[in-house]
């Protein structure tokens, strides 16, 4: 079955998360405001104006834009787009895009940027992304976005405005540096990934894979292909510390209403409204 990809809108807050997802066809999204996108799918023309994209494994599904993208932007004049990924893509994604290169005789502009758990890549000043171990067929990346703030050190936590600053005056460093999970993105990836990183639980959003979330299929099924089953989201939904789970890259044999009838369902009703489904539509 042929399937399209339409971009369509989701927002939280001050959050719009811009995308499309459906397992096996295309995943990608894109975040207006701060001109970054995780993964690229086949390469949507809403995602050529983007210059930081951060891609969670090598999949096609996922990646298979990333030349296209590029061969775009440098058909608009635009400036090399910095690709994030996981180590073992730079390699073949740099052999890729040499192919591409001898067989349409034109050197194309672009960096692949090798990333690991845990480092951190700024968007600017008060924002920053860290990438984490997915837990895939293959090796793969999610990505989580924090706001970086300064907080009260807990040793001043008990003083007094003024005992503050004077402090201050005194040349105390008072504050420490805090980074607060925005927003979170699994890519494909077994439970696992949820379990073991506690910024994706107190991530504020998390966008999290969950292909399978009927008996049609079942978890042995999705971990064998290196997905997540309803049936294991659902005993850990009280482990959630955010507002948001929006459900991602379901199975084709799925539509978003049948979903959210089976989140009615199955999901306590006082963690309902914590659990969205990415509209498709």
């Amino acid at each position: 079955m042929l399937h399209s990809l339409p971009l369509v809108e989701w927002t939280h807050g001050e959050w719009t998360i811009k995308g499309s997802t459906i397992a096996g066809i295309g995943t990608c999204y894109l975040i207006p405001g701060l001109n970054v996108a995780f993964d690229v799918a086949q390469g949507l023309p809403q995602f050529i104006g983007v210059s930081r994209l951060f891609i969670t494994h090598g999949h096609m599904d996922h990646a298979s834009g990333i030349p296209y993208l590029i061969s775009q932007r440098g058909l608009a004049h635009l400036s090399a787009p910095e690709f994030y990924m996981p180590s073992h893509m730079v390699a073949p994604m740099k052999q890729i895009m040499a192919t591409w290169e001898q067989m349409e005789g034109h050197q194309y502009q672009f960096h692949f940027n090798s990333v690991k758990p845990g480092e951190a890549i700024p968007l600017r000043a008060d924002l920053v992304v860290r990438p984490f171990e997915a837990h895939h067929r293959i090796p793969a990346l999610g990505y989580t976005l924090l706001r970086r703030k300064k907080r009260l050190k807990a040793e001043f936590a008990e003083l007094k405005g003024k005992e503050i600053r004077e402090l201050r005056k005194s040349g105390t460093e008072v504050e420490e540096n805090w980074e607060e999970p925005e927003v979170s993105f699994s890519g494909d990836s077994r439970i696992e990934f949820f379990d073991n990183n506690e910024l994706v639980r107190r991530s504020r959003i998390l966008f999290m894979e969950v292909t399978y979330i009927d008996d049609r299929k079942s978890v042995e099924n999705a971990r064998d292909w290196g997905h997540v089953h309803l049936d294991e989201l659902l005993p850990r939904l009280d482990q959630f510390e955010g507002e948001k789970i929006v459900i991602t890259h379901l199975s084709s044999r799925y539509s978003v209403n049948e979903c959210i009838k089976i989140l009615d369902q199955r999901v306590p009703s006082h963690l309902r409204s914590k659990v969205d489904v990415f509209p498709q539509s």
